[in-house]
């Protein structure tokens, strides 16, 4: 009986750990992504014009309209502010 029990408990451990595992990595899509994950400390944050978001600006997408340069948090708002605003 006491054998029966310390399996199920290093089998549930086993379990545990490997669950634990599992949650903690990141799909590989996430890995290889080119943006940076976190802003550098102090960093200057802009305002996207389109969805008014605050991105790091080492994060945004540059984009020069009526020569001014506007931030965007994504290519998608990008596009969409450009189309709205032509």
């Amino acid at each position: 009986m006491l054998i029966r029990f310390l399996v199920f408990f290093i089998l549930l451990y086993v379990i545990y750990k490997i669950i634990k595992i599992i949650r903690q990595e990141k799909p590989f899509a996430v890995k290889s992504n080119h943006y940076k994950t976190t802003a550098e400390v102090g960093e200057e944050l802009v305002e996207d014009p389109y969805c008014h978001t605050y991105i790091p600006i080492s994060q945004a997408c540059r984009k020069e309209i009526a020569g001014k340069e506007h931030y965007f948090c994504s290519k998608e708002c990008s596009e969409k502010y450009i189309g709205e605003n032509r």
